[in-house]
């Protein structure tokens, strides 16, 4: 289909828990956007206050949202992981319980995509109010114009400040099937977003439309704001992140100067050179 007349349909991913206090801000701008072909997918996780009964009669008057109920409290990255499975979009994002986007967002972001055919996720950039008030502005703009793979994968290695602000952006369904979707880590949870992220950016171009149309609020329950973020979360973070770049499709070369990059980070000295034949041998 010629890029003009691409009309993908998009999946709006809402994994909520316990959101009933603020979810209705987040699903009135998902009604509100300017893009036609819109699902909303509604992930409860088994909440424990009146949420259910909040996206429920959003759903009610909304002909293209559905609600997916839980028998059991499965954590965000599983909710994350089987919402989009269930997707029928070709493009989707996740839209979670304490963020809200503008009405051109799923449009602008669509058009981002459009237009670079290499790309595997379009984002913006995007307003923090943190717990006590305080609102800023965060960019992610390391990865603008960089088209090879390995780049991308170094620039997402060192996780800079705000690596996170393209987990907020709309990528394509087949990024997902493969990536394989959420992985966690040894401590579970804890960041698996920016091993997505590192997994997606080793496949595909990123795309930043430089706007703000995206707003995130942190409620003092936020999961991210009860992370322990010591140093065992953090080697586990980053031995996941070394499986991340052994499961992609890469070439063995790439692959073993890739994770020879974080295994310096991990462990503070260049990836012995033994490791390193074997690591070609086997192709990693």
């Amino acid at each position: 289909m010629p890029a003009q007349q691409w009309t993908p349909l998009v999946t709006a991913l809402v994994p909520t828990y316990n959101g009933a206090e603020f979810i209705t801000r987040t699903l009135e701008s998902l009604a509100a956007q300017t893009w036609p072909h819109l699902e909303i997918l509604i992930g409860d996780d088994r909440s424990t206050d009146d949420t259910l009964s909040v996206v429920r009669r959003f759903a009610d008057s909304h002909a293209n949202a559905r609600i997916v109920e839980r028998d059991a409290n499965l954590g965000w990255l599983r909710n994350s992981n089987d919402l989009m499975a269930r997707a029928g979009g070709e493009l989707m994002f996740f839209a979670f319980h304490d963020d809200v986007v503008a009405p051109t967002y799923v449009e602008e972001l669509v058009e981002a995509l459009r237009a670079n055919d290499r790309a595997v996720l379009a984002f913006s950039d995007m307003t923090v109010h943190e717990v006590d008030g305080r609102a800023s502005l965060h960019v992610f703009d390391e990865l603008d114009g960089v088209e090879s793979a390995v780049e991308r994968g170094r620039v997402m290695v060192r996780r800079p400040g705000d690596w996170w602000v393209p987990n907020r952006g709309l990528f394509r369904a087949s990024a997902f099937a493969e990536v394989g979707g959420i992985h966690p880590n040894e401590q579970g949870e804890y960041s698996a977003d920016w091993t997505w992220l590192l997994g997606l950016a080793l496949i595909g171009e990123f795309v930043r439309v430089p706007r703000m149309l995206c707003e995130k609020y942190y409620k003092a329950g936020s999961v991210s704001k009860k992370w322990p973020h010591d140093s065992t979360q953090l080697l586990a973070l980053r031995r996941s992140g070394i499986a991340e770049i052994r499961r992609s499709s890469l070439t063995g070369i790439q692959k073993a100067r890739l994770t020879g990059h974080l295994w310096r980070r991990v462990y503070g000295r260049r990836l012995p050179s033994g490791m390193k034949r074997t690591f070609r041998r086997l192709g990693l």
